[in-house]
């Protein structure tokens, strides 16, 4: 799950004769990061986590003249933040109240530095990180490799949103590997019209009751994320 990059290096001949380009890095390195080269193109394959690695690129003129040049490569483990699952399915607001639930995970290969869990709000029954946040949720440090726990929030007395489906959704302060599955499944919640007579203009995190589990490691931090 670790990325490949590829790139045209800067060598010109003088004589217009054709190059052939090739890259190196100690052996001894090769645990972290090997090269391979196709024409012109050189990519850097990641194998393992490690900061500023030296690859060295030589151009070779048929002649037999050479040109170096040295880049510096960092390589990134990548994490991979989900839902595993979300609920409930559907359910009417009863008092003014409903509840959403959610499990979180990152099943990458790394340790999620920073990562946010939004309440989103779609007219359909899919959710994306494009659709509008209905609540800011939580911002988690440091989340392990092949940890989560659950999330639950209740919410109380806030007026119908005019949109039916709710989900959980996770982003990341940095790349992560699938971000296809970072987003729940929509959760319907129906707004009877006795819920009107509540509150006007209520901010959406005005009641809740948060659950948080801690990691079993303790390298993680969790904290709401009231910033707005």
């Amino acid at each position: 799950m670790h990325d490949s990059i590829s790139f045209l290096p800067c060598f010109t001949d003088p004589d217009a004769d054709p190059l052939t380009i090739s890259a190196e890095v100690a052996h001894h390195q090769k645990v972290y990061v090997t090269t391979s080269v196709s024409g012109e193109t050189v990519t850097l394959h990641g194998a393992s986590e490690h900061r500023l690695l030296p690859v060295t690129v030589t151009a070779t003129d048929p002649a037999g003249l050479v040109a170096a040049e040295e880049v510096e490569v960092t390589i990134r483990g990548l994490h991979d933040l989900t839902v595993l699952a979300a609920g409930p399915d559907s359910q009417t607001v009863g008092d003014g109240i409903f509840r959403l639930y959610a499990r979180i995970a990152n099943i990458g290969e790394s340790v999620a530095k920073i990562s946010t869990w939004t309440v989103r709000l779609s007219s359909d029954s899919v959710i994306t990180i494009a659709d509008s946040i209905y609540d800011p949720g939580f911002v988690a440090y440091n989340m392990p490799v092949g940890d989560g726990g659950p999330l639950q929030i209740e919410f109380g007395y806030h007026d119908d949103p005019g949109k039916p489906y709710f989900g959980w959704c996770g982003e990341s302060a940095t790349p992560e590997y699938n971000v296809a599955n970072n987003c729940s499944k929509g959760l319907r919640v129906v707004f009877p019209d006795s819920t009107a007579e509540g509150p006007r203009h209520s901010s959406p995190s005005g009641s809740h009751e948060v659950i948080v589990r801690r990691f079993p490691a303790r390298k993680s931090v969790w904290r709401r994320n009231d910033s707005r």
